[in-house]
């Protein structure tokens, strides 16, 4: 019954994965939680107290490391009940899908089913849903994707498309001293950044296409 699993739980509820990890999603149905968070956390922290605090506590198995991503400056306040309040956090990470374990809750990324998604815009492409706003990025969002980018070793000469590696191949052949070998140091000059952002969004629209074959299985 499609209709019926999308209403209790979410489009991001995995029924498939919960059966076969023989859990049972029903015990966060009849449960309520009245919590405030404190400033400073993130949506990592808020989850593990949202299945402390409820009325019927439910262990987590485990949480991407991606919802610690964004980090609030209040205090936030969750009351109801935790299917909703978990399907309203995960609002903000399409990429992720929620499942119940015999052990717990699981919030993780079902990067498996990408298909032949390379790594650079399974990461990017991810990324950029995650800090973009209507659609756009925002000089410090792009200027995070960056960072986290060179974090994770790629390459930006290997990443970048031909068009939009030459305005940067001419800055280094004209600056050859301080070449830009960087996603980092390319979003931090004006007549650079706008190759690393069309790049983004070629990772973006890629990421959203193999995402269509990942969308929750009710039946």
């Amino acid at each position: 019954m499609p209709d019926r699993y999308k209403q209790y739980y979410g489009q991001q509820f995995d029924k498939r994965r919960t059966q076969q990890a023989h859990g049972d999603a029903r015990v966060l149905l009849e449960n309520h939680v009245n919590l405030t968070m404190p400033a400073g956390l993130t949506h990592f922290d808020h989850l593990m107290a949202i299945g402390r605090s409820c009325d019927k506590p439910f262990p987590i198995k485990y949480l991407s490391e991606k919802l610690k991503a964004l980090q609030f400056s209040m205090g936030k306040t969750y009351f109801g009940n935790p299917v909703d309040l978990i399907q309203r956090i995960l609002l903000n990470y399409s990429y992720l899908r929620w499942w119940m374990e015999e052990s717990g809750l699981v919030v993780s990324e079902v990067s498996s089913q990408l298909g032949p998604l390379s790594d650079f815009d399974r990461v990017a492409g991810s990324l950029f849903l995650e800090h973009s706003k209507n659609g756009t990025l925002s000089l410090q969002s792009l200027a995070r994707i960056a960072d986290k980018l060179d974090a994770e070793g790629f390459q930006l000469k290997q990443h970048l498309q031909p068009a939009q590696l030459q305005p940067i191949s001419k800055y280094n052949q004209k600056y050859s001293r301080e070449p830009i070998r960087t996603f980092s140091a390319a979003v931090r000059r004006p007549h650079l950044v706008r190759s690393v952002r069309r790049r983004l969004y070629v990772a973006r629209d890629r990421y959203k296409k193999a995402l269509h074959s990942v969308q929750p299985i009710f039946a």
